[in-house]
Order: C-alpha cells, then structure tokens, then sequence
C-alpha cells in the first residue's frame, strides 16, 4: 500500500475494509451520511433500477437524501422506494431537453406550483445559471421560480457556472427570503469566492457535491493526502452550519449531450462518497457530524426515524 495516493486509497477501501490515517490502520466505518444531491433521471433507469439504486445508498449507510428526477416524476418513482427518506425536489426540466431552455418555457412555472401545492416537492433544483449564455438573472422563469421557492418555504438547489461570485451577488441579496443550496460548492469558485457570497448573504448553503478526484478536477477542494485545502476548512470552521455533502451520481461528466448512452453515475456512488469521508474523517468530530447529516436535516426540516 506504500506510495498510494488519495484516490487510489478511496479505490481500495471497498476490498480492503480499511483506510490509513495520519500512517495509522483504522478499521473503516461508514457513520451516517445525507447525500443533498442524487440524480434520478430518464438515462439512468436502464442502468439503475429503482430497488438497485435504494440498495446502492443503503450499502452506503445514506440515510437521508434529495432526488433530483428528469423529468421531474422520476424523483417521485425513486423517493416511494425508500419510505419517506428520500425527499424529492421540482426539476424545471420537464423532459431531458429543458436543460438547454427551461427558462424559456411558461409551463415550467405552471408545472413547478402545481407539484409544490400537491405536497409531493419539498424544494426546486437543480437549476443550472450560466453566466453570459443564460439565462438572465431577470429572467422571468428564473424569478418565478424563486418566488414559489418563497412561497412554499422550500429550498432552491442552483448550479452556477462562473468564474466570480459577483455574479450570483445580485440574485442572492434581492431574493433574502429564498433559501439557496449552492450546488458543487460553487463549481468553479474557489473558497475566497465562496467566502465573499456567504458573507453577504446569510441565505447561502453550500454543498460538495463533484468536487471529487474526478469531477471538478481543476479546481480541487483537497490536497494529495485527501484533506480540505486551507481555504475550505477555515471557511467550513467559519460557517460550521451551513455545508453540506453529496454525490452528483452522474457518469461520464462529458456524456450529457449524448442522449442515446446510458449515464452509469449511480455505479460510482461508493466512489463519491468515500472521497467525502476521507476529508470528514480529518475534521473534529462534532464539525464532521455536522457536514456529513446535521445540517442536511436541519436546512430540510427532516428527523432521521
């Protein structure tokens, strides 16, 4: 085992049943995780059952999770699997080519408030902002979504593509009420990035979702040992509240256009999640119990039975 790197370890554990820490044999535990951020979608079903995928986050001891389905019913297909621990939330894409124009589409709205009211969505997402090719931030279905988001009390999940904070700064201080999951930890944005939004927004979370080995790879959270870089444990440390983890089962990250090919992210999910108990088992206890479940039931109003 001399000479592994994170990523090699993370691979071993399954066979191993161990993991090292600070050059010390422990044997591996998976403690209770809430997983804020699985896909459920059209592409994955003949890869990933249903049953498969309820077994898959059980092996790895989820206990709590948000599923995200496109179109939006196969959250619900997936959440009545797992007896009221999976909590499904509104997708604005209504068929899998919304990704590219939800925000043009007034039956999005339409859609979203009938499935709010109906009471089987506790929030929305995953909205994807790209800064310069949209949409708008005035964008009228943007905005009304964040007002049902409002509304309803529920949570908004939003993927944001760009390469500063300022861009989300005038949505996040406009919408104080709204509560924003900020998916990927921001994506691109760094810690100092992240740092500055929080700050002057009280009504950002953050979650880790992709920002493993091999997703997000130009932008590590983690250093070569699989601990937090400096920048996101101070930050952590500073908002110990307010972070959250997730998986992003989606596999391979360059295949979305390919409609005819299975997405075979759900078999990655052991993968994903040990990467994020690596970095947690570095934090102090309390601090990790918090990232890894605490404030995932707390920002979503759920008690583990």
């Amino acid at each position: 085992m001399k000479g592994l790197n994170y990523l090699q370890l993370i691979r071993c554990l399954p066979v191993l049943g161990l993991f090292f820490l600070s050059g010390t044999v422990v044997a591996a535990e998976k403690p209770q995780i809430a997983d804020v951020h699985l896909h459920y979608n059209w592409d994955q079903q003949s890869e990933t059952s249903p049953e498969d995928a309820i077994q898959i986050l059980k092996k790895n001891n989820v206990v709590f999770g948000i599923v995200i389905g496109t179109p939006p019913e196969l959250a619900l297909e997936l959440s009545r699997q797992a007896d009221g621990w999976l909590i499904p939330i509104f997708s604005p894409y209504l068929t899998p080519e919304h990704r590219m124009d939800w925000f043009a589409d007034n039956n999005v709205l339409t859609e979203a408030r009938a499935g709010l009211k109906s009471g089987q969505y506790y929030g929305i997402g995953e909205v994807h902002l790209f800064a310069g090719l949209g949409p708008r931030l005035s964008n009228p279905v943007l905005t009304g979504l964040i007002d049902l988001a409002i509304e309803f009390d529920v949570p908004f999940l939003v993927h944001i593509s760009t390469s500063s904070y300022k861009y989300f700064l005038p949505l996040c201080k406009k919408y104080s009420e709204a509560r924003f999951l900020l998916a990927h930890a921001g994506g691109l944005l760094d810690a100092e990035n992240i740092s500055a939004l929080m700050r002057a927004c009280k009504n950002i979370w953050v979650e880790f979702s992709s920002r493993d080995s091999l997703r997000y790879i130009d932008s590590p959270i983690v250093d070569d040992k699989g601990r937090l870089l400096p920048g996101w444990l101070a930050l952590i440390n500073r908002y110990p509240k307010r972070f959250m983890i997730g998986s992003d089962p989606v596999w391979p990250v360059d295949n979305r256009h390919q409609w005819d090919t299975p997405d075979t992210g759900w078999q990655k999910m052991g993968e994903y999640l040990a990467f994020h108990r690596l970095w947690l088992s570095y934090l102090p206890k309390q601090l990790a119990n918090r990232v890894r479940l605490e404030n995932a039931l707390e920002f979503f109003r759920y008690q583990v039975k």
